[in-house]
Parts: C-alpha cells; sequence; structure tokens
C-alpha cells in the first residue's frame, strides 16, 4: 500500500469532459477534468476516468480517452472497468455477510472446512482459519508468477465447473509446502481463492452468484459483471491493453489471454461502472462509521482492523488515534487495466481511479493522480496526524 507524497502539478487551459454529474462542485470537476487530460496527455495512456464522492454525493466524475487504442470509441462515465485485485474487498465483505448468518466463521480451520482434504493436506495448513486467508497471513503463495500459472491448470484440467476448479486449486496448493509462516505478511491470491471456495462449498452456490446475490443487489449495484467488460468483436466497452515492449495493444474480451482464468475471480475479477463501485465504497465508508447496510458492525471492523502492519481483510488500512480507520484503500490489476480506491472515513469521501492499461506507466498515471486529488482535497494531513 502506497501513501501519496505530495501535490505534483496545477494544470490549466481548455479541457473536455464527459458526463459531469449534476449538482457536481464545479471547481473540483475542474480540477479532476484538467488532471484526467494532463495525465493521459504525458503517459499517453488509453483512457483515465475517476470519481470523487462526498458525503454520499457524487462531486466530481469524468472519463478521457478511447476505448482500445486505434479505434474511435470514446469512453464515458458509465462504461465498466476491470478493477483486479479491488475484488478482494468484496469477496471479504461477502464472507461476513455469510459471517453474521453463521453459515461460516473467520475462526473457521482449513481442516474443518475441507475435512476430505486433511489426510493430504500439510499439516501446517490444518490450523489456518479464514480470516488468515483474507488478509494474506496463511503462508501461501502469491500466484502472480507466469510459471505458477500453467502447472495449476493442468492440475485441475479434469474439474469442471468453476466451483469445482477453485476446490481443485485448493486441493492443489494446500498440500504443498507453505511459502512462508502462518501468521507473517505475504500478499497471496490463492487464499483469497480458497477462501471463496469455502464459501461456494458451504451455500452451493458459485463465488459470482454469492457476490451478486450478496453485495450487488443489496446495494443496487446494476452495471457490474465479471472478467473483462464489453461485448467480443465490438467496442461498447474499454478493453484492456497488453504491454509488448512499450507498444500497448488492445485485448479483445472474448480472447482467453484478457483476463486470468474465471476461477481466480474472489482474488480479482469484478468489472464494474465507477458509480456502482461508489455504492460499495460508501457502504464500507458507512461500516467504519457504524451504519454500513451489510453487515453488522462488529463485522465491519473485523473487515477493515490490520491483522498485520496495515493489512486488514481485502483492504490496506491507516488507523487513527482511536483505532478507527482513517484510510481503507486497495490497488488493482490484472496486468491489462490499473485501478485505485481511497475511502476516507472521517471526510466521508471516496476516491476512485482507473486506466485501461496496466503497465508501470499506468502505476505511475494513477499514483500520480492519487497524489493530486489528496492533496487538492488536502486529505494528506488526516494521514499525516495517524502517522505521527
Amino acid at each position: 500500500m502506497r501513501i501519496p507524497s505530495a501535490v505534483i502539478w496545477v494544470c490549466a487551459g481548455l479541457f473536455l469532459v464527459t458526463g459531469a454529474p449534476a449538482h457536481a462542485d464545479t471547481e473540483l470537476q475542474s480540477y479532476l477534468g484538467g488532471a484526467l487530460i494532463f495525465l493521459r496527455h504525458r503517459d499517453h495512456d488509453p483512457a483515465i476516468a475517476a470519481l470523487i464522492q462526498i458525503d454520499g454525493k457524487v462531486e466530481a466524475e469524468a472519463a478521457v480517452g478511447v476505448r482500445a487504442l486505434g479505434h474511435p470509441e470514446p469512453v464515458t462515465v458509465d462504461d465498466r472497468w476491470h478493477i483486479g485485485s479491488d475484488t478482494k474487498a468484496f469477496t471479504a465483505t461477502m464472507i461476513g455477510t455469510l459471517v453474521d448468518q453463521h453459515v461460516m466463521s473467520f475462526d473457521d480451520t482449513l481442516e474443518a472446512s475441507f475435512p476430505a482434504l486433511v489426510k493430504s493436506m500439510n499439516v501446517a495448513y490444518r490450523g489456518i482459519t479464514v480470516g488468515q486467508l483474507l488478509s494474506h497471513t496463511a503462508g501461501l503463495p502469491t500466484l502472480t508468477a507466469d510459471d505458477e500459472m500453467p502447472p495449476l491448470l493442468a492440475a485441475i484440467k479434469t474439474a469442471h465447473g468453476v466451483s469445482a476448479q477453485r476446490a481443485a486449486l485448493a486441493r492443489y496448493f494446500l498440500t504443498m509446502p507453505p511459502a512462508s509462516k502462518a501468521g507473517e505478511f505475504k500478499y497471496s491470491n490463492v487464499g483469497f481463492v480458497i477462501a471463496g471456495a469455502i464459501a461456494e462449498a458451504r451455500t452451493g452456490k458459485t463465488w459470482e452468484t454469492l457476490i451478486r446475490e450478496r453485495i450487488f443487489a443489496p446495494l443496487g449495484i446494476t452495471n457490474a459483471g465479471f472478467g473483462p467488460p464489453g461485448t467480443p468483436g465490438k467496442f461498447d466497452q474499454p478493453c484492456g491493453h497488453r504491454d509488448a515492449a512499450g507498444q500497448l495493444t488492445s485485448l479483445d474480451p472474448g480472447d482467453t489471454d484478457s483476463d486470468n482464468p474465471a476461477l481466480i475471480g474472489p482474488a480479482g475479477t469484478i468489472n464494474i461502472a465507477l458509480k456502482d463501485w461508489a455504492l460499495f465504497a460508501q457502504d464500507q465508508l458507512d461500516g467504519a462509521i457504524g451504519h454500513g447496510k451489510l453487515l453488522k458492525p462488529a463485522t465491519y471492523r473485523v473487515l477493515q482492523t490490520p491483522v498485520v502492519d496495515n493489512v486488514a481483510m481485502g483492504w490496506g488500512v491507516h488507523q487513527g488515534p482511536d483505532g478507527a480507520p482513517v484510510l481503507l484503500t486497495h490497488m488493482g490489476s490484472n496486468g491489462y487495466w490499473m485501478a485505485e480506491i481511497l475511502i476516507y472515513p472521517e471526510h466521508d469521501t471516496v476516491i476512485l481511479m482507473v486506466t485501461n492499461s496496466g503497465n508501470d506507466v499506468a502505476l505511475k498515471t494513477i499514483q500520480d493522480l492519487s497524489t493530486s486529488l489528496t492533496g487538492h482535497l488536502k486529505l494528506l494531513d488526516c494521514i499525516y496526524k495517524a502517522l505521527a
């Protein structure tokens, strides 16, 4: 997790901004639009979009650029964006709803959750809990290296259906030696997929169905889905872009290489429009101050309280002196997109930022946009006070 460090620029001049929201803060809308145009011109990103919500209202939103390089279709503020690992907060929250209904517990062990695997399970994993899976402290590998995926896919090739594949992933990794010591932080996509597999086993429903029923529907999220957004062969949504030797190429959503396999879903395959993502973000913000819609207050506290360093369940967190979160954040990417979420509960402010490329240039774009917006909104002081 990264803390913005400074305001980096001031942009002036004429610009076009799509979809300025009604009743928005005109000055903030102007600043955001200028920021996106400046950064896209500087970094040559295919497209950038962002939304700022304050006191539960969208005060500024803008999208600049094209859905796919080499094609004229412009992005809009209603387009969907792949948010990568920012999906993890959705997964942790969905599991929180099951905890509140006593379907499962954060203290459930892998031994109890996979009784059929106990004999073959590495003994080091038997006592690992769901809470450790969701906080990257279970000792499981990352699953980001190119050489990790082929043997996994070979191991699960006889599993039919996405839930069976996730169960097979659990069986594959839980028989191996741990990648790190239990209780120590090691970022792990595997842990979230296994947590999703446990939820599927307990409910008899896929992770995708659970997200729709327990997160999307209650919050009124309708412009969202899983995997790359859009229709194959068309440019009705933004496309992700692959970087090959500095050359960006758009990826058709029908291309199997345009995203990770669907079995990775609980760790990072949600696509969503910014206003819909803001509905989820606002519920997390409301939960941090005691009145969220999806979970009991105590369950929000569990999800948003660091387990190790600044790492909570699906969130990076900075706490104030009273232990309450002053910042909830996460960065997500599948390599072809980049997305960041910032939630400031004390200021009732949400910032969402996305781009449809995922290389190092896109990372700098999002980082500098984050720095600029948090500085402009004078949100940095609350972080510095928390660290003091």
